[in-house]
């Protein structure tokens, strides 16, 4: 503590010194008027309506210049509000209620104030009514570093989170393999309150005839773990990354790869898991491609060979 104000802690630390203005984190220079600023209003809904599920920030006394430096400029003591003034005046402006808090932490010599805003599974928060030139209704949401009007997607999406769903995400259009291995990038959302536990799981390739092709076996999430894949989810959380599958030889034949590894086919991926209760859960990607190198294209290579 110095002064009076605590020093940052270790998570706050990183968001200044490494983090980006995103749909958790907004930077300002000045604090916001204690006399009711139409902008607070903007920020804090916009970022309650985020679809991130961890904290979002709003950290105050920073100005970032929009190529990743940032110079600290501190806030004044008469810039200073108390939590309440802020909170009351969110409260009035905003339904249901936002739950945030306002703090002030010690870094380089100079004081900053933190919004720190947790809990929003309350979504879609909205305008009360009309304040200035803000309309009774109006719904933003932060997309990336701006705040946008919520459009019919947004909404479903909010409404989805409330219903506690387990969303699952093909990410990537492509399958790349090396002997033996393949990666594909997918996004695990776990938007219920309890822990979801995937023990199986495969991936069929479907051509667009909707003939399976080829089937592969999940081998592990992050690395390959192999016949003992199992990752957990935590309640509301995201994990993103390679998922780790099974490729033959035979299958460069059955998708019809060639002796460099590609092909022009366009196929339809179509993922499947089953979790620890006995829940199963399946998305579809289609216009996707395939394209493999290494030694696991040997048998298209003799094939090749056998033909000339």
């Amino acid at each position: 503590m110095i002064g009076g104000v605590l020093l940052l802690e270790k998570e706050l630390l990183e968001l200044i010194e490494n983090g980006y203005e995103s749909n958790f984190l907004d930077f300002k220079t000045k604090m916001y008027s204690r006399k009711g600023n139409p902008d607070i209003l903007k920020d804090i809904m916009a970022m309650a309506n985020s679809n991130h599920l961890g904290k979002k920030y709003i950290i105050m006394g920073l100005d970032e210049d929009g190529y990743g430096g940032k110079s600290i400029c501190g806030i004044t003591p008469e810039e200073k509000v108390d939590s309440s003034t802020y909170q009351q005046f969110i409260y009035n402006n905003i339904e249901p209620d936002v739950h945030f808090n306002l703090y002030y932490r010690e870094y380089l010599g100079k004081e900053l104030a933190i919004i720190e805003i947790g809990d929003t599974r309350d979504k879609p928060y909205v305008i009360k009514k009309d304040f200035k030139e803000i309309k009774q209704g109006l719904c933003l949401v932060r997309k990336g570093s701006t705040n946008a009007v919520a459009n019919r997607g947004d909404f479903e999406y909010m409404y989805s989170e409330k219903s506690g769903e387990f969303e699952l995400k093909i990410l990537g259009n492509y399958l790349r393999a090396t002997d033996g291995t393949a990666l594909l990038d997918v996004s695990f959302r776990n938007l219920s309150t309890y822990p979801v536990t995937i023990i199986s799981g495969r991936l069929l390739i479907k051509d667009s005839q909707n003939t399976i092709r080829s089937k592969h076996n999940v081998n592990g999430f992050g690395k390959e773990v192999g016949a003992d894949f199992r990752i957990e989810i935590p309640a509301k959380r995201e994990f993103t990354g390679d998922l780790y599958l099974g490729f033959k030889s035979s299958d460069c034949l059955r998708l019809s790869l060639d002796d460099t590894g590609y092909t022009d086919e366009k196929f339809i991926f179509v993922l499947q898991f089953r979790d620890s209760t006995g829940n199963e859960y399946e998305v579809t990607s289609p216009d996707v491609t395939v394209f493999a190198k290494g030694k696991c294209l040997w048998k298209v290579k003799l094939k090749n060979q056998s033909t000339k």
